[in-house]
Order: structure tokens, then C-alpha cells, then sequence
């Protein structure tokens, strides 16, 4: 409705509806009409099922095409944080929202978590902005370590998974 409370013409609807929401969110799952995957990926799991860490070999993307990652090796190892830096449009989201979709063959044991959002506009570089992120967050758990170490003494098992070589 417009200020007027006449009803707005087709063409001037609100962008939020119900169906151009969901028409947003294919696109950014990047998901064809019918809810299939724009990508097409390839991968053979070469470490063991049930091991922490991953091992991918022979993997392959292509979005729309466009081949993006070809016979490649991909490791994901147990305890890493992910973030890829490269210029727009090589494929970065790409990758990781078909690994988070598990369109690799990522054992279900494997937690996956993907943040889909930008870093804050800052005057760092992408390096420098990742260094500082991880220092914050070493500082973080310094300082939690030591809560827990005050209020439960050094036999607490939290300290064991916040002191884990990652």
C-alpha cells in the first residue's frame, strides 16, 4: 500500500516479498529454478572416513561453465579456520558454498561452518586484517583460559580443547 493506502502497481512491489525473498536466496545458495546446484564439482575422499582431517583428490569445480579448480588436491585439517583471499569473481564464495553444501565428500563427522559476510571496512589489507582477527581472538582465549583456570583450577577439560595445538 502507498501512503495512500492505495495498493502499489505490480511493477513498484516492495523487494522483501515472500517470493522475490526466496528468488534472492537461490541465487545467493546459487541454486537454479528448480533447486538444483549451479555448480558441478568432482572429488574423491583419500583419507580415512573417520579421520579429523580431510583429504580431497582429483577435485573439480565449474560454476556455470566456467571451470574454476581443476584435478586439484583440497586438505582441510582438524581445528583450521578457512578464508580464501582473490580477486571478485575467481570463484572464492563459489568453493566454499559447495564445500559447506558438502557437494565434496566431507564425512558428516566434519563440522562446517560457513560466514557469509565481508570484513568490516578498515585501512588493513586483507592479510594484515586476518593477522589482527587472529590475535583478538588468541587474546580471547588467553583471557578465558584464565577465568577458567581461577574459578575451576587446571583439571577443568575446557582447558584441554582451549589449549589444543590447532
Amino acid at each position: 500500500m502507498d501512503g495512500d493506502d492505495d495498493p502499489l502497481p505490480d511493477d513498484d512491489q516492495p523487494a522483501t516479498t515472500d517470493e522475490k525473498m526466496s528468488k534472492v536466496k537461490k541465487l545467493t545458495d546459487q541454486m537454479d529454478k528448480h533447486g538444483l546446484s549451479d555448480r558441478v564439482t568432482t572429488g574423491v575422499l583419500a583419507s580415512l572416513a573417520q579421520s579429523r582431517d580431510v583429504k580431497i583428490t582429483s577435485t573439480s569445480l565449474v560454476f556455470h561453465g566456467k571451470v574454476l579448480i581443476t584435478d586439484t588436491t583440497l586438505e582441510l585439517n582438524y581445528g583450521r579456520r578457512y578464508g580464501l583471499l582473490g580477486e571478485n569473481g575467481c570463484g572464492k564464495s563459489t568453493l566454499l558454498k559447495s564445500i559447506d553444501a558438502r557437494e565434496y565428500p566431507v564425512p558428516e563427522h566434519v563440522d562446517i561452518y560457513l560466514l557469509n559476510e565481508g570484513a568490516p571496512p578498515s585501512d588493513l589489507g586483507a592479510l594484515d586484517w586476518v593477522v589482527r582477527e587472529a590475535e583478538n581472538e588468541m587474546e580471547r582465549l588467553n583471557r578465558q583460559a584464565e577465568e577458567i583456570l581461577e574459578r575451576n583450577g587446571p583439571e577443568d577439560p575446557i582447558l584441554e580443547d582451549l589449549y589444543e595445538v590447532r
